[in-house]
């Protein structure tokens, strides 16, 4: 989501003819300042060679490095926007006599990561919800603009931005277009360790456990995902006893060293040796970061996706944003057509039918 969230904000400046600064990355997540020393670029997951040529050919805004962001800015910003995800419906702040965005208070700062700005301004996005709103009237056209938090831009969703992006740049890219993007580098690895390690003929599994743990009273304890961990391994089993030759698996899960760093997967990742128990009849093949010198969480993922995407057969369970990328990584992959796709879905993890 984080790199669906930057893609939307290449198409939000393309209003105004802007320049988004080439963010920087940590395990995952994005940043538009170097927080601390040692941080990344976002070349350490993407071409961003090509990718910057493909936004440009797409009528989104293209990026520009932290060096040349600072030749122009001096250090200095002249607007910083706060906004402000509380929906109107739900706030006491925002109605038709008042502003829909107003000057920050104190409580706000008027600093963004040592970046000075000259005044901040407080904005809720449903009620500004129009790009050529924000462009003229929160923004004034001013050269040097940060954002304290940004999300992306669904009014699918009410915690994101509400702009109407589609009128901005009609054909967007989006995040499942992002992966023939990867570092070559990170390609390289996958590729080294399929041959290694897995041969040109496997099937994989991919477990999103945090997934099954946020579903209130019935997913709040490990034993929901004991259960479909258990399904899991029961119809990979199958298949592989089906098939009449042993045939090796890979898994990767977000309970893993290199897993996701939610406060899910990091509760899951508790009972991370009782539910590796469970797998244990498949005889997994894991992803060791080790063997290649990798430490950042998202590099890590980025291997294991394109891994796990070139098996013959695919496994998951859990679901979510991350998980549905994979999987569609993997029908393009084995070019399966759109009916396929149809009756292709992840089911809900209750019976044992909760693995795809």
């Amino acid at each position: 989501m984080a790199t669906n969230s930057f893609l939307d904000l290449t198409a939000l400046a393309a209003y105004g003819g802007r320049q988004v600064v080439l963010p920087f990355v940590k395990d995952s997540r994005f940043y538009g300042v170097p927080k601390k020393k040692g941080f990344q670029t976002l070349a350490l997951y993407y071409n961003v060679s090509a990718l910057n040529h493909t936004l440009r050919s797409s009528g989104h805004g293209t990026l520009i490095s932290w060096k040349e962001f600072q030749d122009v800015c001096q250090g200095k910003l002249d607007v910083l926007v706060h906004f402000d995800y509380t929906n109107l419906t739900k706030s006491q702040k925002y109605n038709r006599t008042t502003r829909a965005f107003f000057p920050c208070n104190t409580r706000h700062g008027n600093t963004f990561w040592g970046l000075k700005a000259k005044r901040t301004i407080c904005m809720n996005v449903f009620a500004v919800n129009s790009v050529e709103k924000f462009e003229t009237d929160v923004i004034e056209g001013l050269p040097c603009v940060g954002l304290a938090q940004w999300r992306g831009s669904t009014r699918a969703r009410s915690y994101r931005a509400q702009f109407n992006l589609e009128a901005v740049v009609p054909h967007r890219i989006c995040v499942y277009d992002a992966a023939i993007f990867f570092s070559a580098r990170l390609l390289q690895v996958a590729r080294d360790f399929i041959a290694k390690s897995l041969g040109p003929f496997f099937v994989s599994a991919h477990v999103r456990a945090e997934k099954m743990l946020k579903f209130g009273i019935t997913f709040s304890n490990s034993v929901a995902v004991k259960k479909c961990i258990s399904n899991l391994t029961r119809r990979v089993l199958r298949y592989k006893n089906a098939s009449g030759v042993p045939i090796p698996l890979f898994l990767a899960t977000d309970f893993g060293d290199y897993g996701s760093l939610s406060g899910l997967a990091i509760r899951a990742r508790k009972n991370a040796k009782s539910l590796m128990s469970i797998l244990a009849p498949l005889k997994p093949i894991i992803f060791q970061p080790s063997t290649y010198n990798l430490t950042d969480h998202g590099a890590v993922a980025i291997v294991e996706m394109n891994i796990v995407s070139s098996g013959k057969r695919l496994f998951v369970v859990g679901g979510g944003s991350f998980q549905k990328w994979l999987v569609n990584m993997f029908h393009n992959k084995i070019n399966i057509d759109q009916k396929a796709k149809a009756e292709c879905q992840i089911r809900n993890c209750v019976t044992e039918d909760c693995v795809q």
